[in-house]
C-alpha cells in the first residue's frame, strides 16, 4: 500500500480530469492525477510530428464564448490569456463556387444579433435571409428547455437536418450556416446527428449575450494552453500529477465501493476516485467488473465513435491572413491559420520563421480515415487552392495528417443513453465529455463534468 493517501485520485488528464483535480484542489483537497500517456491533455493535446518534427495539436479545438465553466477553469489556473476570444460571432466563409463572404453578428440582444447578421450576409439571397425568422420559435423553445421549462425544442428521433427542414431553413442557409455549426459542435453531419443536442448548443450560444456565440482560439499548443498550467496549479497546492502511469480502480471484495487505484505494482488509497477516461476505455479500468456497473459498461461498448481528420500544411509564405475561414460543402470544412499574426500559435514549432502553417479539419470524417496520408494532403491542398485561387503561387513545403478515429462519441438517434456522474459504486464518480451533461462532446461538456465530479467527490 502506498503510504501517501490522497483525498481524490483522478484517472485521466484531459480537460475533464484536470478540471476535476483543479476544482478539488481549490476546495482544499489533495488530488492525485494519473495519466497513462506520457503527455497530458488526453484528446486535446499537442505532440511532435514524426515526419516533420513540428509541434502540432492533435486536432484544432475551438471554444465558444458561452463556455462559462471552461473560462472559469482557465482563469483559476492562470491560463485565460492562452486563448483569444472575439467580441461576437464573425466568420469568413468561402462557398463551393469560391465566393467569399462574412457573417458578422452585431452586439444586439440574442437572437436578434443572429437575425441581424444573417440579414446582412451577402452570401444569401433575400429568401434565404428571411428563412432565419422561422428559427425564432425553435430557438426560444430551446432556451426555455435549457431554463427548465417543460418544453422540447426538438424530437429525440429526428436528425438535425430533419429539424432544420421542418423549421423552414432553406438549402443555402443550411449549407452556409447550420451545417458548419452542426459539424463543429456535434462532429457529425446534420443528416446523422440527433437534433436535441444541437438545439441545446444553440440555446447556449444564442441564449445569453452576443458574446455567447463568439469564437475563441488557443494561441499556444494545447498542452501549454491548459494542461501544463493545470499541472502547476495542482502541484502548488500539494497535489501530484503523474504521466505515463496507467491505473486500474481497486474496489472492496464485493465491488460496492472504490478504495483506491493500482498503479504499477503499488496501490494508492483515496477517499474518492474519479474516472475521467473516454467511454471506450472505461471498461478497462477494472480488474473485476463491479456488479453495479455492468449495465453502464455494456452501454459504453455499444457507443459508436465519430472521427476527426486534420491535415497540416506548411507553405513558404502566408496563404491567408485571418485566424480561420469556413469552407462549407467541402470535405475539409475549416482552415485555421496557425502562423504568427494569423491569430493562432506557431512559436513552439520547428521550421523556418517565415513558413506559414495551415491546419484543415474534417469533422465527422468517416470517409476520410481509410485514405492514405499522401491522398489526404493532396485533397486538402486542392480544396484550399480552389477556395483561395490567389494562393496558387504559394509553394507547399510539406504536409502531415492527424487521425482521431474516436474523437467523439456518436450523437445519432438510437445511441445508448449517456450515464450520470454517479455510478452506484461508493466513492467512484465519473467525468468526461461523454457523461450526461446535456452538451455534445465539447470541451465545455468535459469541464462541466469535471467540476461536477469534484463536487461529488468532496461529499463522499
Amino acid at each position: 500500500m502506498d503510504v501517501k493517501g490522497f483525498d481524490i485520485v483522478v484517472i485521466g488528464a484531459g480537460f475533464a480530469g484536470l478540471s476535476a483535480a483543479v476544482r478539488a484542489a481549490s476546495r482544499g483537497a489533495r488530488p492525485l492525477v494519473v495519466e497513462a500517456r506520457s503527455r497530458l491533455g488526453g484528446r486535446a493535446t499537442a505532440f511532435a510530428d514524426r515526419e516533420t518534427g513540428a509541434l502540432v495539436d492533435n486536432g484544432q479545438h475551438v471554444l465558444l464564448g458561452c463556455y462559462r465553466e471552461t473560462f472559469a477553469f482557465l482563469r483559476e489556473i492562470g491560463a485565460a490569456d492562452n486563448v483569444r476570444l472575439d467580441r461576437q460571432l464573425a466568420v469568413t466563409m468561402i462557398d463551393r463556387d469560391g465566393r467569399k463572404s462574412r457573417l458578422s453578428c452585431p452586439p444586439l440582444p440574442p437572437p436578434m444579433h443572429l437575425v441581424a447578421g444573417v440579414m446582412e450576409w451577402s452570401a444569401l439571397s433575400f429568401r434565404d435571409r428571411l428563412s432565419i425568422a422561422a428559427m425564432a420559435t425553435p430557438l426560444r423553445n430551446a432556451r426555455r428547455e435549457l431554463a427548465g421549462a417543460p418544453v422540447k425544442a426538438a424530437s429525440p428521433d429526428e436528425t438535425v437536418e430533419q429539424w432544420l427542414v421542418r423549421n423552414g431553413q432553406t438549402p443555402r442557409l443550411r449549407e452556409m450556416l447550420w451545417h458548419p455549426l452542426a459539424l463543429a459542435a456535434l462532429n457529425q453531419p446534420a443528416e446523422r446527428a440527433a437534433a436535441p443536442p444541437f438545439a441545446r448548443v444553440l440555446a447556449e450560444m444564442f441564449g445569453g449575450g452576443a458574446e455567447g456565440a463568439a469564437i475563441a482560439l488557443p494561441v499556444t499548443p494545447l498542452d501549454a494552453m491548459y494542461a501544463e498550467p493545470a499541472r502547476a496549479y495542482i502541484e502548488r497546492r500539494g497535489g501530484e500529477v503523474r504521466a505515463g502511469a496507467g491505473a486500474t480502480v481497486v474496489t472492496d471484495i464485493d465491488g460496492g465501493a472504490a478504495t483506491g487505484v493500482r498503479v504499477g505494482s503499488g496501490t494508492i488509497a483515496a477517499a474518492c476516485v474519479v474516472s475521467a477516461v473516454p467511454w471506450f476505455a472505461f471498461a478497462e479500468l477494472f480488474d473485476r467488473e463491479p456488479p453495479a456497473l455492468r449495465a453502464m459498461i455494456e452501454r459504453t461498448r455499444r457507443m459508436t465513435a465519430s472521427p476527426i481528420v486534420s491535415v497540416n500544411l506548411w507553405f513558404d509564405r502566408p496563404v491567408f491572413d485571418e485566424p480561420f475561414i469556413g469552407l462549407p460543402g467541402r470535405a475539409m470544412q475549416w482552415a485555421f491559420n496557425k502562423s504568427e499574426g494569423g491569430g493562432a500559435h506557431d512559436g513552439h514549432e520547428s521550421g523556418a520563421a517565415n513558413e506559414a502553417h495551415v491546419s484543415l479539419v474534417s469533422s465527422g470524417a468517416d470517409a476520410m480515415l481509410a485514405r492514405t496520408n499522401d491522398d489526404l494532403v493532396r485533397a486538402a491542398h486542392d480544396e484550399l487552392l480552389q477556395a483561395l485561387p490567389a494562393s496558387r503561387g504559394v509553394r507547399l513545403l510539406r504536409g502531415t495528417v492527424v487521425r482521431e478515429p474516436r474523437a467523439t462519441f456518436s450523437l445519432a438517434p438510437g445511441q445508448p443513453p449517456r450515464p450520470p456522474a454517479e455510478t452506484g459504486v461508493k466513492r467512484l464518480v465519473l467525468a468526461g465529455d461523454w457523461i450526461d451533461t446535456g452538451l455534445p462532446a465539447t470541451i465545455e461538456s468535459a469541464v462541466r463534468s469535471g467540476h461536477r465530479a469534484a463536487e461529488l467527490s468532496m461529499k463522499q
